[in-house]
């Protein structure tokens, strides 16, 4: 199964957090001339596209900023690619959220709505620079649920000022959407955002790492006690609702990105666009790089090992002819605690999901 990913960067608004490829959007015709460069680039992959070919995501940025016109003629391209889709995901953000949108979204087949929320908290919320309240989140997936989306949120954890009543208090009101899926991410201090500036000018601090442990197990305690079930470090869901698209990602399947700062993976290729609109508008690819064996390897493991279920084997020796429990030095990491290997499967233990970066290093380089 392979997956199509369309980037949209524009946003009204930055969020402190960030370092997405974005662009603040003040200038309406550089948005239409963007979106005529995307389709032709979309354009460009026709002949790729077969039943293999079975997710569709757009991403940003904020993809429901763009108007009704400029995100009509990107759905009729994506139409046009005649992709039998099993899951078709856009993501929003809830205040931005339109009736007109809503019939779009209807019309070209649209399945599921992933919201950008991040938390329910005021004062939270000013901190990251969102633009949503509480009610506005609440008012969007209620029109939403009334044409039976399948709806994920995204919430955030482990930022600063946070504490872990706060996120009893956001997953409370999460439980309370009914939706079928959370995304919840663990903050990270990312260069060039406006929490970095803070952070080293001393006018925020960080939490300290014992108060973010306890966050993410309580988390995924409460989660499983409410039937959400975790498959993948950041991400739960009811039972059958699992992100086909992301899983596309994790399990070291090929996919088409288009869009400035997207990224591929087709043919044994990874490739990267451009990350600002000048080197986009001009060649959409700044590398574009044929993956070694070892390459691919490192993939598959780094990857794969987001999911709970782990990596097989198996599967490795079918791709590569190779074991890898002999190309890495894993056995370490299962007599730490840290992976269990068994029955061919090697996944985290759940002190493992706590400190995994450390296991993700051996595929780096």
């Amino acid at each position: 199964m392979r997956g199509f990913y369309v980037h949209i960067p524009f946003c009204k608004t930055i969020c402190s957090y960030c370092d997405f490829p974005k662009r603040l959007a003040k200038d309406e015709n550089q948005i239409n001339e963007y979106i005529k460069r995307l389709l032709e680039e979309i354009d460009t992959y026709k002949e790729y596209i077969d039943s293999s070919f079975q997710s569709i995501y757009i991403g940003g940025g904020t993809p429901n900023f763009l108007s009704d016109d400029n995100l009509e003629l990107l759905l009729s391209k994506i139409e046009s690619l005649k992709i039998n889709a099993l899951e078709y995901s856009i993501e929003i953000n809830p205040e931005l959220l339109t009736i007109s949108q809503i019939e779009l979204f209807l019309k070209y087949k649209i399945t599921r709505i992933s919201i950008g929320v991040q938390t329910f908290n005021e004062a939270h919320i000013k901190l990251l620079n969102r633009k949503h309240t509480k009610d506005i989140v609440f008012d969007a997936v209620n029109k939403l649920k009334k044409y039976n989306f399948d709806i994920n949120i995204d919430l955030m954890n482990g930022f600063p000022t946070q504490t872990l009543e706060n996120i009893k208090t956001d997953l409370n009101l999460f439980y309370k959407l009914d939706v079928n899926h959370l995304s919840y991410y663990n903050f990270i201090l990312e260069q060039k955002t406006k929490i970095m500036f803070d952070y080293e000018k001393k006018r925020i601090g960080l939490i300290d790492e014992d108060l973010s442990a306890d966050m993410i197990e309580y988390i995924i305690e409460d989660l499983n006690n409410h039937n959400y079930i975790q498959y993948e470090i950041s991400n739960f869901a009811k039972k059958g609702h699992e992100s086909i698209h992301n899983k596309i990602y994790w399990e070291n399947n090929e996919y088409i990105g288009v869009g400035m700062g997207a990224s591929g993976y087709l043919n044994s290729n990874r490739y990267d666009n451009f990350k600002h609109l000048k080197g986009y508008f001009s060649s959409f690819k700044e590398t574009d790089v044929n993956l070694s064996i070892n390459d691919k390897k490192n993939e598959f493991m780094m990857l794969g090992l987001r999911l709970i279920n782990g990596v097989s084997n198996v599967e490795y020796n079918k791709r590569y002819n190779s074991d890898f429990m002999k190309d890495y030095d894993l056995f370490k990491y299962v007599n730490m605690g840290i992976l269990k290997y068994e029955d061919d499967i090697l996944s985290f233990t759940k002190k493992g999901l706590l400190i995994g970066n450390i296991v993700f290093e051996e595929f780096v380089g």
